[in-house]
């Protein structure tokens, strides 16, 4: 169903494509030897498109002290960067549209571009990267495979986003769960057809997911995926949850503290009212960062106080334990994880694929008698809490089955998601690496369509010891040989 689908998908005749000026400007700025003469009468040859340019340069984004009558002296007074990725973002504009359809969400669509395009810009130049142009242009484009998969499914594809609820982060789940494919993945064939360069096409195969990025342009896309959770934060209505995890991965990441990741939400604010103007887009209502930032601060206040009451409601629990779960992670134990595939199989009848995933801590042993038993025991809290916070949000269970096993399973409605989920795991397990004791782990993934629970534990055993016999540190996934 995959292949057939993006095939239909890449020959839908009303895909959005660029304008000949745009692909000429993508092939001249190719060229480490470019004229700047013929890349400014290229773009002169479009006269609205060097006027809309002309028109943004002299806007107080860009903030020059002198204004700019030519194409040729905003390529010597901002540089080929800025230019190039004006022109190719007002092509992107005109070519997917902005009101085309009135079933499709325009606004919601360009507000995510715009404002994920004016952080990424912000947090390059706050962390001092030579990117920003770059990123911009990746905000604009990530969700390009979204409009691509509309055009070419129309209400088929209006139903799956439905299932999102509004909630972008729950959008792939329901793509893979439904289609076999993601807008991520298409947005980048889409990219890479117009022949742009890696460094525009990783961001947008990547930004559901910055953590399992190629490690040559990890930052860059690391910067994409940062200014999405900066959009969630001053558009969603809860903005103190996302906005903890733009401070925690800004310092992660970019070493950026709190106040300059409130600099900026200012920046983002003004920058996206004003591009909305120039780029003529509808973006919803405008966002105050200040009340932004007060609301965000009283909320997680409220989020503090409200962890507090319930460790004091439940320390006797806590205290008095569980027979079904794990003391020290909290996670459910190996009873549970048997009593829920029992049941899982039981309602499938036999009829729908399950998934098992197997993770082992490699090397535990040594782990713990190099470091302690203290050490080791941080270690499992920080695979489960990571395995947790991954998976859960992907509908499947999370069990710690040994002291240093634990299992995931998951039925098929969110086994499409269980690999984007244990990408982003590895990659948060990597992360976590450069502030504890470092680790690694070996995973095996197995799908099966059973009437026997004890068929899929040996399958997820089988390519977890296949794993390990491999060294460690290695994901065998297995579920390819499942029939479909």
């Amino acid at each position: 169903m995959k292949e057939e689908l993006l095939k239909k998908v890449l020959a839908c005749p009303t895909l959005p494509s660029l304008p000949a000026v745009a692909l000429r400007v993508i092939e001249l700025t190719g060229d480490p030897n470019v004229k700047m003469s013929e890349l400014a009468s290229t773009i002169q040859n479009d006269q609205g498109l060097a006027a809309k340019i002309l028109k943004t340069v002299n806007s107080s984004f860009y903030g020059l002290r002198q204004p700019c009558a030519t194409i040729n002296k905003a390529l010597v007074m901002l540089g080929l960067g800025p230019v190039k990725t004006l022109a190719l973002g007002f092509s992107l504009v005109s070519s997917v549209g902005k009101d085309a359809d009135p079933r499709f969400d325009y606004v919601g669509y360009w507000r995510r571009g715009l404002y994920t395009a004016v952080a990424a810009k912000a947090i390059a130049e706050a962390a001092k990267r030579n990117w920003a142009d770059e990123v911009f242009l990746a905000g604009l484009l990530q969700d390009l495979g979204e409009m691509a998969l509309f055009r070419a499914l129309g209400t088929d594809y209006l139903a799956v986003e439905a299932k999102a609820r509004g909630d972008h982060r729950q959008l792939v789940k329901h793509e893979l769960a439904d289609l076999e494919v993601q807008h991520p993945e298409v947005g980048a064939m889409l990219a890479e057809r117009w022949k742009l360069p890696k460094e525009l096409v990783l961001p947008v195969r990547y930004h559901e997911r910055p953590t399992a990025a190629p490690a040559e342009l990890t930052d860059l896309v690391r910067c994409v995926g940062l200014a999405n959770w900066v959009h969630d934060a001053m558009t969603g209505d809860e903005p103190a949850v996302a906005l903890h995890r733009v401070y925690e991965r800004g310092e992660q990441w970019f070493a950026l503290d709190a106040a300059a990741i409130d600099a900026v939400v200012r920046r983002v604010a003004e920058g996206a009212k004003e591009l909305s103007r120039l780029f003529n887009l509808e973006t919803g209502a405008n966002v105050n960062p200040e009340e932004l930032l007060q609301r965000a601060e009283e909320q997680q206040k409220k989020l503090e106080a409200q962890a507090n009451a319930d460790d004091d409601a439940g320390l006797h629990s806590l205290l008095a334990g569980s027979p079904d779960t794990d003391p020290l992670t909290g996670l459910r134990n190996r009873t549970t994880f048997e009593s829920s595939l029992r049941r899982l199989v039981a309602d499938s009848k036999g009829e729908k694929r399950l998934g098992v995933l197997n993770v082992c801590i490699d090397r535990f042993k040594e782990v713990a008698g190099t470091n302690g038993l203290e050490a080791a025991d941080e270690v499992v809290v920080r695979v489960a809490s990571i395995l947790s916070t991954q998976f859960q949000s992907a509908g499947c269970e999370v069990f710690r089955l040994k002291p240093e096993i634990f299992a995931v399973i998951g039925e098929e409605g969110s086994l499409g998601a269980f690999r984007i989920a244990a990408d982003n795991f590895i990659g948060e397990l990597a992360l976590s690496n450069a502030d504890a004791v470092p680790i690694t782990v070996s995973c095996g993934f197995a799908v099966l369509r059973t009437t026997n629970p004890a068929d899929l534990i040996s399958a997820g055993a089988r390519a977890l010891q296949a794993a390990v016999k491999m060294g460690g540190n290695r994901f065998i996934d297995d579920s390819a040989k499942v029939a479909a």
